[in-house]
């Protein structure tokens, strides 16, 4: 049986080395990669293949979160799971990283119970915790979509899709003025000022 795969993303250089040894003394686990920022965590998920699970630090800098970003990042990059490690029992923070992908977490105090929440959270081909949290970032996404007229919801999934303000009029058969004007209008109604970060904002379910 393959070992399950583990990258570790954390900035503390000492919880690295703690992490190391639990996972080194697991034979059914490999600590396959590990990396200290959120821009780290994409570049592994693009260069490891067959990455199992992803050990995610909610606070990489400074209190910043960015660990919460950071499995937003890696979301739908692959079909690994992510847990997100955190020394906060803080009820919105955790909400936050279960809307940006995450499935488990577990506090940092509760360290010894690290590797059997990676077996359960990496074997269980059916968890109903993981079934009510895609609901709920659906419902999260569904929330942000909410004030837009059904034209404009319309425009956003073009623009979601990746289509061109230009390709949208021809699918539409609208004229470039009218396209423009309920672009503007999506991104007043998301409080946003492009359509970059309109299209992160739904998909975050409003994290940004």
């Amino acid at each position: 049986m393959n070992p399950i795969r583990v990258v570790l993303i954390e900035d503390d250089l000492q919880w690295l080395s703690t992490m190391q040894t639990i996972l080194n003394e697991e034979k059914d686990m490999e600590l396959v990669g590990y990396g200290t920022t959120r821009e780290e965590a994409v570049n592994l998920s693009k260069t490891i293949k067959d990455i199992d699970i992803f050990l995610v630090d909610i606070n990489l800098t400074e209190a910043n979160l960015d660990g919460i970003y950071a499995a937003l990042d890696i979301k739908n990059k692959g079909t690994w799971k992510v847990i997100m490690l955190t020394c906060l029992n803080d009820r919105d923070v955790i909400t936050k990283a279960f809307t940006a992908g995450a499935v488990n977490y577990i506090l940092k105090k509760d360290v010894y119970r690290i590797t059997e929440i990676i077996r359960t959270t990496h074997v269980g081909e059916f968890n109903p915790i993981e079934t009510v949290l895609e609901d709920y970032r659906d419902l999260k996404y569904e929330q942000q979509l909410k004030d837009l007229t059904p034209t404009e919801r319309l425009v956003f999934e073009l623009v979601e899709e990746g289509l061109s303000r230009r390709e949208i009029q021809k699918r539409l058969f609208k004229s470039d003025n009218t396209i423009k004007n309920q672009i503007r209008s999506i991104l007043r109604k998301l409080s946003v000022s492009n359509v970059k970060s309109a299209i992160t904002k739904v998909k975050s379910g409003g994290l940004k």
